[in-house]
């Protein structure tokens, strides 16, 4: 019985160590996001340099370390495509790495790896891979905003067109810390 005590003693102790660390480091954060087109020809056959074609709105939680450097999350949201009558759920798991670079500011490489789902009758999935690169900047309470252009392969082609589904993504994500 004493052994008995003395395992449960130490266990709980280890969470208590554990529990700590995470409440600490632990991060979430909001994201919003426009879907570009580059070099893009329309219908009526004119050529546009940039067109707008859909927003992003995601979120994650996760947790990082106590210089707010190193970020590892599980992320989802919603990718609306409006070229294309779509939406996309992506799941994935985000990994970052924030670089100081000025005393208030930090270069920000992430990349997602996960799952994503067509939203619509044809009920598409596939991979995603998530590429990303920004500025951050340290906020007055400690938190990071961070402008971003990313690149997603959602592994699968849209419905309507046969195109791989690939896009372009300029945003704003607010971090948590």
């Amino acid at each position: 019985m004493k052994k008995l005590y003395i395992v449960i003693t130490l266990l709980l102790g280890v969470c208590k160590g554990h529990a700590q660390f995470f409440k600490d480091n632990f991060y979430y954060e909001g994201e919003l996001g426009g879907v570009a087109s580059l070099f893009l020809t329309d219908s009526k056959g004119e050529a546009h340099v940039f067109t707008y074609g859909g927003l992003n709105f995601r979120g994650g939680l996760g947790i990082h370390d106590e210089d707010g450097n190193l970020f590892l999350g599980l992320h989802s949201g919603i990718d609306g495509n409006f070229r294309h009558h779509t939406g996309i759920l992506p799941v994935y798991l985000n990994s970052r790495i924030a670089l100081d670079i000025t005393e208030k500011g930090k270069l920000v490489f992430a990349f997602g790896y996960g799952k994503s789902f067509q939203i619509g009758p044809e009920k598409l999935n596939g991979y995603l891979r998530k590429y990303t690169i920004g500025y951050a900047t340290v906020t007055s309470k400690e938190n990071l905003e961070t402008f971003y252009i990313e690149f997603n392969n959602y592994g699968f082609a849209f419905p309507d067109n046969g195109m791989p589904a690939i896009t372009l993504n300029l945003g704003y994500t607010y971090t948590f810390l």
